[in-house]
Parts: C-alpha cells; sequence; structure tokens
C-alpha cells in the first residue's frame, strides 16, 4: 500500500476465514528501514535478478 506503482493486490481467499486472516494485513505498518530493506531483497521490475 505504501508503492505508489502498485495498484492492487492480489487476494484469493477460498473461504471467509481466509479473507478475515488477509484483512488483518491492512492494519500493519512497516517502517522506513523495513521497506527499505525488502527492496533491497525484491527490488522489483527492471533490478537485478536474485541469484539461486
Amino acid at each position: 500500500m505504501h508503492n505508489p506503482v502498485v495498484t492492487a493486490t492480489i487476494v484469493g481467499p477460498r473461504t471467509a476465514a481466509q479473507l478475515a486472516t488477509s484483512q488483518r494485513a491492512l492494519d500493519v505498518t512497516l517502517s522506513e528501514d523495513t521497506l527499505r530493506k525488502l527492496d533491497e531483497i525484491w527490488p522489483g521490475p527492471g533490478g537485478e535478478a536474485l541469484e539461486a
């Protein structure tokens, strides 16, 4: 939700319980440091591929 180039998330729950669990992610706030580290791990399109 912090990334303006992401227009939607993909969620595919099969049950109401799975949907409720997924909705809890809306209440999670990641710090700038954590977001920066995640961007280092997964740079996104155009970045270097990770070594297997």
